[in-house]
């Protein structure tokens, strides 16, 4: 293990799970340490061999690491940062996975010491599942991951993150973060507002109670 790469993935749903998957497929000398709010995804992570271990303490999980991977809602990054700080090794990288990278590169600059990198990434996922269970190795396999850094971002730590998504099976997009933003809000955020729109406009008329038993896959493809 000394000579291997070590690795923290927190957050152990479907794309962290399937990070420790892809990773475990490669040949690459690895030690993962997996960790989730959620101790039955823990387990599982560790059961389906996702990660060599699980560990409980947020802290502790990243002691050591070379590389941190968030796997995390948007709503969990800022806080997680600020606990993991102090105990981030001098020179890790650190790998968001949200949608948005121009707040997460904003917290990053406030709560990450000077000699610890950040790069904001985004895996562009066509399955969407929730649990380690819907998990798969290949689910990034031909898939975009676009990333984000900072003018200030080391080029080690940004070839280290664009390894680390070549040996997921994906292929990195380099964007402005406020680019990527701006594109995001226009492909995803503003789908999801006219498909809650709709939900509300429909199922808000008087005739909905009858009107349901007419809706099939066109209507719920449309508003979820």
């Amino acid at each position: 293990m000394s000579n291997a790469l070590c690795i923290t993935i927190i957050g152990l749903g479907q794309i962290g799970t399937s990070i420790g998957l892809a990773l475990k497929q490669t040949d690459m000398e690895l030690y993962i340490v997996g960790h989730d709010k959620e101790p039955k995804h823990t387990r599982e992570a560790v059961r389906r061999k996702a990660v060599d271990k699980g560990e409980w303490n947020l802290p502790a999980s990243v002691e050591g690491s070379d590389l941190v991977i968030l796997a995390l809602p948007l709503d969990a990054i800022e806080d997680t940062l600020r606990y993991i700080a102090e105990d981030l090794r001098p020179n890790a990288v650190v790998v968001d996975t949200a949608s948005l990278k121009v707040p997460v590169l904003t917290w990053a600059r406030e709560h990450l010491p000077e000699n610890v990198h950040f790069v904001g990434g985004h895996p562009i996922v066509r399955e969407i599942g929730t649990g380690p269970e819907s998990a798969r190795p290949d689910l990034f396999r031909n898939q975009i991951f676009a990333l984000c850094t900072a003018p200030e971002t080391h080029p080690k730590a940004v070839a280290l993150a664009s390894d680390l998504i070549t040996a997921l099976g994906a292929q990195p997009l380099f964007l402005d973060p406020e680019e990527h933003d701006s594109m995001v809000a226009a492909v995803e955020h503003l789908p999801e507002l006219l498909a809650l729109a709709l939900g509300q406009a429909v199922m808000g008329q008087g005739s909905w109670r009858e009107a349901r038993k007419l809706a099939g896959g066109q209507f719920e493809a449309s508003t979820y």
